[in-house]
């Protein structure tokens, strides 16, 4: 097994460096809690208490009340990660690796009484990403009453299955299926008939989820599919939040106008800003056929998150970047938005028909920046030692002028 991300600080880091040194978590500690995650919890209101007798799978599926008394399915890795998923709204809210850094952030004052809130975890874009009109993510002759990110990610979701599955490194890896269906709310926006199914599976640094659009009716019609990670950093304003793997493709700018985005080239960038840039002020971008393994964000503790599509061409190509800013100045220093999906040209669903695709995100022990910072900071220092250092001349006597010769 790899070496454990050094994932966001927290106040828990502080109290370990002034504990003893045998202090932490004990093998006994792990068992217990993960014991009491697989326990049925008296306080769990008796719907819950159902679904956890149906779907729970001893040790690393539990369903319980989460916050707001919202229902919400517990994931557990046996190294001690875990996720919990929202049913409102399907949002993975939140996902902790095993050395207790959070992966998400969600903010403090979130509400959870109608759904899983759609400023914070994971949720999901569909049938339209963003705003609508003539951006991209828009879906064609949309009611204007269509929601921004479309209404998937506050729809009620139902538990379809849920079990565990042996990863490439051997471990027990729990699993879960979602699925949701139109009704006359969805219907009063988007006329259509679908079923949408999301797998979600957890292992050791890793979260993937796979998501199946099925049509449903007799006519076909095209959507956006994304998910928009809210990313915990270390500290937006103040850190190295920088982003990675954007080379060679075409940049949206929604921020240049209202409802025109302007396109551009990432190549047509100076170097700097098209291998890696940093996140300093209010950002709304998509990237299309950005289909690059290693786009991520680094989070300025020294690790990176990858969004990966994991479904090839036909798969999740595009990606997003945003960020409020200062608009939001409770929030905007703690997350960095990266989103992964199609947001460009838009996946068509004929009739009676389905289609998979699959993402992963993941979290690695490096920053790639770093050795690209340099390596342009040096090519900087070659260039401008180069225009500085006078030419040479190899003149003969004969093109010299006569008093020198």
């Amino acid at each position: 097994m790899s070496e454990e991300p050094k994932y966001v600080r927290d106040s828990r880091d502080e109290r370990k460096e002034t504990s003893p040194a045998d202090a932490g978590r004990t093998t006994r500690d792990v068992e217990v809690f993960r014991d009491a995650l697989g326990s049925v919890a008296a306080a769990d209101s008796p719907m819950t208490q159902t679904l956890h007798k149906e779907f729970g799978v001893e040790g690393r599926v539990r369903v319980r009340d989460g916050r707001g008394g919202a229902t919400k399915v517990l994931l557990t890795h046996p190294s001690g990660a875990y996720a919990d998923v929202y049913l409102k709204g399907g949002n993975v809210v939140s996902w902790t690796l095993a050395n207790g850094g959070e992966v998400f952030y969600v903010p403090e004052d979130a509400t959870f009484k109608k759904h899983a809130p759609t400023d914070g975890g994971n949720p999901i874009a569909f049938p339209q990403f963003g705003v609508g009109g003539e951006r991209p993510g828009s879906v064609a002759n949309a009611n204007p009453k269509m929601p921004e990110d479309g209404f998937a990610n506050k729809m009620e979701w139902r538990i379809g299955e849920t079990g565990t599955y042996t990863s490439e490194d051997g471990s027990n890896c729990p699993f879960l299926a979602l699925e949701a269906t139109d009704d006359d709310s969805t219907r009063a926006v988007f006329p259509h008939s679908f079923k949408l199914t999301m797998e979600i599976s957890l292992e050791y640094s890793a979260l993937r989820i796979k998501t199946t659009v099925q049509n449903t009716g007799a006519s076909k019609f095209e959507y956006a599919l994304g998910y928009k990670a809210h990313v915990a950093v270390n500290d937006a304003r103040e850190g190295d939040v920088y982003y990675v793997g954007f080379e060679d493709c075409v940049a949206l700018d929604n921020m240049v106008h209202p409802t025109k985005p302007r396109v551009r080239f990432t190549n047509d960038l100076p170097v700097l800003e098209e291998r890696c840039f940093r996140l300093r002020e209010k950002t709304d971008r998509v990237y299309l056929s950005t289909d690059h393994r290693d786009t991520g964000v680094e989070v300025g503790t020294g690790c990176t998150f990858y969004a990966q599509n994991l479904s090839g061409e036909s798969g999740c190509i595009d990606r997003a970047v945003f960020t409020p800013w200062e608009e939001s100045p409770q929030t905007y220093r703690w997350y960095a938005g990266l989103a992964i999906g199609n947001f460009g040209k838009l996946r068509i669903a004929e009739p009676d028909s389905k289609s998979s695709v699959e993402v992963q995100y993941k979290i690695v022990d490096k920053t790639p920046s770093l050795a690209i910072r340099d390596e342009i900071a040096m090519l900087e220092k070659v260039n401008a030692r180069a225009a500085l250092t006078r030419p040479k001349l190899d003149l003969s006597d004969t093109d010299l002028p006569v008093d020198l010769q």
